[in-house]
């Protein structure tokens, strides 16, 4: 009997064994639901799988590595130093006229009537850049208008020279007492290997290509002539007849310097073709 009480004793306690579920690991829902923590892309080492890139400055330490204020760090090598080319043409060689516009430039000084010959180029021994390398000797742009002992330029000088003393000097001359024929130019410089005159400037003139020529006086048939001078305001046919073929000249030349531009210019007017951006024009 008692081991029947002893048996009957335990059966509550079976029971609940039992019942009672086999303990799992502990567990919370923040630890099922959070992924596995990536690694940190600045520390992670680059593997094929993840794609990283590797280090711009490999072997190089990033936290204890030299910085851009060492110096060892912002030492370069020294710039290259490249030769000195050849130099460029002369000055008076890039106003070479071709063949087609030279033969075209005699022409027209033909068709005009001028008498002219070809010479031979022109350079300077101690100033490259002076020159012109298809001159002519121009002796009278016009038929009947000299240029006493003839000038040296290139044939666009001349052929401007033709089509303004022909346009509106020869006109002008037309107007004044007696209605004079122009019959010379007496010239001032031609070509001439130097600098600008009138200011500080070391830049060459233009008489230095053959590109200019300075008009000292005019002479006319009847022996009269008009020089060039200085004449503000002083009411007479001289000084209208020197503004108008002055004024005129800039439709012809890029460059038209007389009295009162500078004292180096007061007597003689300076005309010139030289060539600048946008066509501009210096008229004083």
């Amino acid at each position: 009997m008692r081991g029947l009480a002893v048996i009957l004793m335990a059966l509550p306690s079976l029971a609940l064994a039992q019942e009672a579920p086999t303990p799992r690991p502990a567990t919370t829902a923040a630890s099922e639901e959070r992924p596995a923590p990536r690694p940190d892309p600045k520390t992670a080492l680059p593997t094929a799988e993840t794609g990283e890139k590797a280090d711009p400055k490999p072997g190089r330490d990033r936290q204890s590595g030299p910085t851009p204020a060492d110096p060892a760090a912002a030492e370069t090598d020294p710039p290259v130093t490249e030769p000195a080319g050849p130099p460029g043409p002369p000055i008076h060689a890039t106003l070479r006229e071709s063949d087609f516009d030279h033969s075209a430039c005699l022409l027209a000084l033909t068709l005009l009537g001028a008498d002219y010959s070809e010479e031979a180029p022109v350079t300077d021994p101690e100033q490259r850049d002076c020159g012109i390398d298809r001159p002519i000797l121009l002796r009278a742009p016009l038929p009947g208008i000299e240029i006493p002992g003839g000038a040296l330029m290139r044939c666009d000088t001349a052929r401007h020279l033709a089509h303004w003393l022909r346009d509106f000097v020869r006109p002008a001359a037309a107007l004044l007492p007696g209605q004079p024929r122009l019959a010379a130019l007496e010239p001032g410089s031609t070509y001439q290997c130097r600098a600008t005159v009138g200011n500080d400037s070391a830049k060459l003139s233009e008489h230095a290509f053959g590109n200019a020529f300075d008009i000292a006086a005019f002479r006319f048939g009847d022996g009269t002539r008009i020089a060039v001078e200085p004449r503000q305001d002083s009411g007479d046919l001289q000084e209208a007849f020197q503004r108008a073929v002055r004024g005129t000249a800039c439709l012809h030349f890029a460059t038209v310097l007389g009295p009162g531009a500078n004292a180096a210019h007061d007597s003689h007017l300076h005309l010139d073709i030289k060539q600048r951006n946008g066509g501009w024009r210096l008229c004083q």
